[in-house]
């Protein structure tokens, strides 16, 4: 067989002006070249007749689909999956019998100012912590006294509306070598009508917060004893930088939190441009990569300062696996 289409046609025409008289209506028309074959790599040519300014075309490809050219975010229903991976990498220190590093997420928490409010942030965290961490979930992580990376999944799908990941280093005792950590993470999410994606933690934004009062609330990136966010290639996206015994007079407490953001955001789809004003087409060409059927949408406006029309082509188009050649 040479070519396998499947086609279906819907013209609609939209009119919308504050004036009573159209100015000029758009009038065009889509056809299929006799001389397309359909198959994956291969270029589909379609025909244009008619009287039309802009033209807009959607593939049915993932990114490019017309029915989500209005859509900034995904129904929580339609989101398939949502993972965080963590990578921790405990470089040396004390281990005792609490937890030097603790790991929350949280779906209420709005944030901290992390820049020039160190007295409210430590009083809004304090009054967390003296409450037992009302709002926020413990991850389960267990400390590995191995200098090696470890890596950990916990699924976020409880978080769509809203995340924000914690990350507290408390080392207790400043008599001891007080334990240092590497951590790099990443977040993936499979949403229906789009790819799947990932973010870094780099990509969520960090602030961070020493609750120590022997120190600037917002010290980082300065050595021993601090948060660093400044060697991501050599250590990791944070690192919590420890130090020998008796080095510091102080026992650390730092945080580092993630921005607040819901997680089934995403951004519209888009069509691609075939005409506009400053040029003139009678056929546009177009390749799908992959096997599939798709709804091609072409969208054609004309307007000006009294009016506007709209004419809407829809086409369903089935591209097949291109056969091997013998």
């Amino acid at each position: 067989m040479k070519r396998y289409i499947s086609l279906l046609f819907t013209g609609v025409l939209l009119f919308a002006s504050c004036q009573h008289d159209v100015i000029y209506e758009v009038d065009y028309n889509i056809t299929l070249d006799e001389e397309n074959t359909y198959y994956a790599g291969e270029p589909v040519k379609f025909n244009i007749t008619g009287d039309v300014d802009n033209l807009l075309f959607y593939s049915g490809e993932t990114g490019a689909q017309y029915v989500y050219k209005d859509r900034y975010e995904v129904p929580v229903e339609d989101v398939l999956s949502a993972n965080l991976h963590l990578d921790i990498r405990g470089r040396y220190g004390y281990i005792a019998d609490y937890e030097a590093l603790e790991i929350w997420v949280s779906k209420e928490f709005t944030g901290i100012n992390g820049s020039n409010d160190p007295d409210g942030d430590r009083a809004k965290i304090k009054e967390i912590v003296d409450a037992g961490m009302p709002g926020w979930t413990k991850l389960d992580f267990k400390d590995v006294n191995k200098d090696q990376w470890f890596g950990y999944d916990f699924p976020m799908t409880d978080y769509l509306s809203n995340l924000c990941i914690a990350f507290h280093w408390r080392p207790k005792d400043p008599g001891l070598t007080q334990r240092t950590y590497w951590i790099n993470g990443k977040i993936s999410l499979e949403m229906a009508g789009t790819e799947p994606s990932e973010m870094r933690l780099t990509d969520l934004g960090f602030k961070s917060l020493m609750m120590n009062e022997e120190v600037d609330a917002y010290k980082k990136n300065a050595g021993n004893g601090s948060i660093r966010f400044d060697n991501a290639t050599n250590a990791g996206e944070i690192c919590y930088q420890g130090c020998s015994g008796n080095v510091l007079t102080y026992a650390i407490d730092g945080w580092v939190f993630t921005t607040p953001r819901p997680l089934n955001k995403v951004a519209n789809d888009r069509g691609i441009v075939v005409k506009n004003l400053q040029n003139y087409i009678h056929e546009y060409v177009y390749t799908w990569d992959k096997p599939g059927t798709y709804e091609v949408v072409f969208v054609g406006r004309n307007e000006n300062h009294l009016s506007s029309s709209e004419q809407i082509h829809k086409y369903t188009i089935t591209i097949l696996e291109k056969p091997a050649v013998e």
